[in-house]
């Protein structure tokens, strides 16, 4: 069982906290508004009413060898900066932080976050993506600067090879899996030889910033 602080109980960081405490993890949720403490107690291990822009509150409530606190008080952005600063002062390892815009997100990473995060820009972001390729069926950022993404085979590729694509050197992207939906098995291992049968699922690695000009549509 893991261990995590959510500190702002907005609709990101109240959904987040109850999320992890389903999944069976140990949640403290900390807010200053005594309402979204009231509506989430029931639904967290714990839930305190504090301000955590004061270093004696994270001192007293946090255990620095917490898995992770998750910052969700992205439009604050003072509470942000000065519970990074009192969290890498503590020796907390693990701290991710939703940014209000990228300004904010490189005062937190040169502040030490572990990681920076944007829910609603992702989401957009995500969403565009689906909207603008028809046979897009999954996204999952992979890092920063890359994502895996499942797609609906193209015609065009279907009953051919890897080799005779080039797919990697024509699209730059790594193919990394093909999933046959006739038969429902999977391939990971793909060879030179390995062939995109009708009815799959292509598997891929690429560029995040790729994606929209990818020509599967």
């Amino acid at each position: 069982m893991k261990q995590f602080v959510v500190i702002g109980l907005g609709r990101f960081g109240s959904n987040l906290a109850r999320s992890l405490y389903k999944m069976k993890n140990q949640v403290l949720a900390i807010d200053q508004d005594r309402h979204n403490i009231e509506n989430i107690k029931d639904f967290v291990t714990e839930a305190i009413v504090a301000d955590a822009k004061n270093m004696r509150v994270l001192d007293e409530f946090i255990d620095t060898a917490i898995d992770t606190v998750i910052l969700a008080t992205g439009s604050d952005i003072e509470t942000s900066v000065l519970c990074t600063l009192y969290l890498r002062n503590m020796g907390v390892k693990n701290i991710i932080a939703k940014a209000k815009n990228d300004d904010h997100g490189k005062i937190l990473t040169a502040l030490g976050v572990t990681e920076v995060i944007y829910p609603e820009r992702d989401i957009a972001q995500r969403l565009a993506e689906r909207l603008s390729m028809n046979n897009l069926i999954a996204h999952l950022p992979l890092a920063a600067e890359y994502s895996i993404l499942e797609i609906a085979t193209p015609e065009n590729f279907v009953g051919k090879s890897m080799m005779e694509l080039d797919i990697r050197k024509k699209y730059g992207i790594n193919i990394i899996g093909i999933k046959d939906n006739t038969t429902g098995e999977t391939q990971v291992l793909l060879e030179g030889t390995s062939v995109f049968p009708p009815d799959s699922i292509m598997m891929f690695i690429c560029r995040t910033d790729q994606i929209t000009n990818l020509p599967f549509k």
